[in-house]
Formats: C-alpha cells, sequence, structure tokens
C-alpha cells in the first residue's frame, strides 16, 4: 500500500525538473514522495531513500500539460492554414474579389498561412521540450522565417488600415492612385523591407553560438 502512494505521489510530480549539473536534467524526490530537490548542493539525509528519475525533455511541462498544449496549439494552426489557404484561393479564383483593395489581402495571408505551416509547427516542438533539437542550419532558417513572417504580417496589417483611411478621407483622388502598379510597389516594399530585417543573422551577424547537449535557437545580433 505504501508504494502504490508513492507511485502515485510521485506521478503527481511528473515533468518537474531539476539540474543534476550542467547538462542533465532530471527529478529528485524522497522516500515519502511529498517533495523534490532542486538544489544538488543540498545535504541529504543518509538514513532516507532518494529517487533520481531522468526528465525526457528539459522543460517544466508536465505530460498533461503537453498534450493539451499540442492539441490547442495543433488545432490553431490548422485554422491558421485552412482559413488563410481558403483566402488565397478565393481572391485569386473569384472575379469579384479580384480588386486592388484586395490584394493587400491576400499579401496578409500568404504571410500568415505560411507562418502556420512553416514557423508554429517547430516553435511549438521547442516551447515543449525545452531546447532545439533540429540542428543550427535550421535554426537560422527558422528564426530568419520568423522575423519575415511577422513583421510582413504586421505591415501588412498597417498597410490595409492606411488603405482603408485614406480611402475613407481622401476618396476620390487615392481611388485614382491606387493603380495596380502602385498596390504591387507598396507591397513589395513590405515584403523587401520585411527580407531586410531578417537577412543579417544569415550573413554571419550574430553572436556564435557554444556547443551545448540542450541548445537554444536563440538568434542574437553582434555588436561587434
Amino acid at each position: 500500500m505504501e508504494s502504490l502512494d508513492v507511485a502515485e505521489n510521485l506521478s503527481s510530480l511528473s515533468g518537474m525538473v531539476f539540474k543534476i549539473d550542467q547538462n542533465e536534467f532530471g527529478l529528485l524526490v524522497d522516500q515519502n514522495g511529498t517533495s523534490y530537490l532542486n538544489d544538488t548542493n543540498v545535504t541529504m539525509d543518509p538514513n532516507r531513500t532518494y529517487y533520481i528519475f531522468e526528465s525526457v525533455y528539459p522543460s517544466t511541462y508536465s505530460i498533461p500539460e503537453i498534450v493539451v498544449a499540442s492539441v490547442v496549439v495543433i488545432m490553431l494552426m490548422i485554422v491558421v492554414v485552412v482559413g488563410n489557404m481558403l483566402v488565397i484561393i478565393a481572391i485569386v479564383t473569384e472575379k469579384a474579389l479580384k480588386n486592388v483593395q484586395n490584394w493587400f489581402i491576400a499579401s496578409l495571408a500568404v504571410a500568415d498561412f505560411f507562418l502556420g505551416i512553416i514557423v508554429m509547427p517547430f516553435s511549438l516542438a521547442n516551447e515543449l521540450m525545452g531546447y532545439w533539437i533540429f540542428g543550427d542550419w535550421w535554426c537560422d532558417i527558422h528564426a530568419a522565417l520568423d522575423v519575415l513572417l511577422c513583421t510582413a504580417s504586421i505591415m501588412n496589417l498597417c498597410l490595409i488600415a492606411l488603405d482603408r483611411y485614406w480611402s475613407i478621407t481622401q476618396a476620390v483622388d487615392y481611388l485614382k492612385k491606387r493603380t495596380p502598379a502602385r498596390a504591387m510597389v507598396m507591397i513589395g516594399f513590405v515584403w523587401i523591407f520585411s527580407g531586410v530585417i531578417c537577412i543579417p543573422p544569415l550573413l554571419g551577424w550574430k553572436v556564435k553560438r557554444i556547443p551545448e547537449r540542450y541548445p537554444k535557437c536563440q538568434v542574437r545580433f553582434s555588436i561587434i
């Protein structure tokens, strides 16, 4: 009966980790299963039994939290990808929607579509696992795409807002000036500006990563 209680207590502590040393993570629980230790310098009672359980991932999420977060975020990704894909298809195929003002919406949908299908899955894995498992090369690409698509999404929203504002405040003059060529220039500026922001780390302007067992995908700009 006592061993069953211990097992139940240990399972309730699942996911709570501490550093065994610089590269190791685990769960240290005493024989009563009522507490865990997160300091390797603590003095342990030699008359008590302690259990060390190595954690699968160096994150503080429990298995139920990982499952719930995965389901919620995956559903969100499906909504983002499918929703924006339908918007793009509608604007491209429906003649009534092929007008200049909807080009800005299509540009926003493209940014959000690729954000949901390329960036979000790897960000979810990185968050739940607590470290980056996909290698340095893909970390650089992923971080660049994250910056590119997020910046483009925000700037497309600003472009849509400006387009609506000018359409109301300068209805006649602006609608005459809003030609397809000018709209393409505005959309092109959004994507070029977003690309300029994300390119420097790919060209080497970043802090060199130190090899470690549980690497982090954090692109930091080098001052020098």
